[in-house]
């Protein structure tokens, strides 16, 4: 029990940080997920109800890595008996809610033959989320355990509650889809870019008709005509450059609420989005002080807060992309980005 208590401690302390890399990519650290549970197990026809803890660290989309502690106890006529066990082992997932496990490890077991000895257990398990920190678990399979000269098998089954205090599948998604917008937003800066440089080579064409209009008057008609040809090119370039536009929202500290005046500017901003088209991406900051995963957690508060005002006035949430970038490091508290929330167009 002592072991189950260790795990408990272990997996509450392993906080999940978030970092964004020279080369823009997002990656995670200690994706951890904790489960206190009750089970039942039958073994020689006997029941024994019992408790204990299990941590999962995410491995990759389909493996984790499980440790488990737990403790049965068995009322008999012969007296009294209970076993400890602690196990290390893989756990698969079939499906997003259903996984197969298998593990080992050490029994101890006072009315053993041998005392203490190996274990190994293997089953089937389900799962069904409740929001993006919390679920229950159930799983069913075999235990053996080392028994002397021989093997005793035992049926378990259990129940838990599955803790997760780290990132979870659907932040996940939100910051790929983060990814693909910036990937977009890459391509149309190099699009315009390269058209920059066309028109730049084009308009040293233009000085060089213009040069040749001091030597002969014929060759007027073709440079108008060029210089027609040119403006329409840069029209062209012009309705293609996305709309930087931006509106800021400031919270006050470690609040999602915004003030009144605060409010009433959002609302002003969402009659201004419901008369043009194109979405919007509004991104949430914190301030440096305080922990990694907390900052990150109320900015995305704050982003989402600022969304359902502009989703109450009218402003469709397919238009709204929410976005937790959480501290703001490169100014420290004097960072103009903290506590605030962005609003940028980011498509026409």
């Amino acid at each position: 029990m002592v072991f189950a208590l260790a795990l408990l401690a272990v997996s509450v302390s392993a906080q999940n940080r978030y970092y964004y890399d020279s080369d823009k990519k997002y990656g995670f650290f200690s994706n951890w997920s904790l489960s206190p549970f009750a089970q039942a197990s039958f073994m020689n026809g006997k029941t024994a109800f019992g408790a204990g803890g299990m941590a999962l660290k995410q491995l990759d989309d389909h493996v984790r890595f499980r440790m488990e502690a737990s403790v049965n106890g068995i009322t008999a006529v012969e007296g009294f008996d209970r076993n400890g066990t602690a196990l290390a082992g893989l756990q698969f997932h079939i499906v997003d809610w259903v996984y197969l496990f298998a593990e080992g490890g050490a029994v101890v077991n006072p009315s053993m033959k041998q005392k203490s000895g190996l274990a190994a257990s293997g089953g089937v398990g389900l799962t069904c989320n409740f929001g993006k920190y919390s679920g229950l678990m159930a799983e069913g399979g075999y235990v053996a355990l080392q028994n002397g000269a021989k093997v005793d098998n035992m049926f378990q089954a259990r129940i838990g509650y599955v803790i997760r205090p780290g990132i979870t599948e659907r932040d996940r998604e939100a910051i790929e889809h983060d990814q693909t917008m910036r990937s977009e937003y890459g391509n149309q800066k190099e699009e315009i870019r390269l058209l920059k440089t066309d028109l730049k080579r084009q308009q040293e064409a233009n000085d060089t008709l213009m040069a040749m209009l001091n030597k002969a008057s014929a060759l007027f008609a073709a440079v108008e005509k060029r210089l027609d040809e040119c403006n329409e090119q840069v029209k062209e370039a012009e309705s293609k450059v996305v709309d930087r536009s931006m509106f800021k929202f400031h919270f006050d500290y470690a609040s999602i609420v915004l003030s009144e005046t605060q409010e009433g500017r959002v609302a002003i901003l969402a009659h201004y989005i419901n008369t043009v088209q194109g979405r919007w991406r509004v991104d949430g900051y914190a301030s440096p002080d305080g922990a990694d995963y907390n900052n990150m957690v109320i900015s995305q508060q704050r982003a989402e807060t600022v969304c359902e005002i502009l989703e109450a006035n009218g402003v469709s949430p397919d238009r709204l992309v929410p976005i937790g970038n959480g501290a703001t490091w490169e100014y420290g508290e004097d960072s103009p980005l903290n506590r605030m929330v962005v609003v940028t167009q980011i498509a026409p």
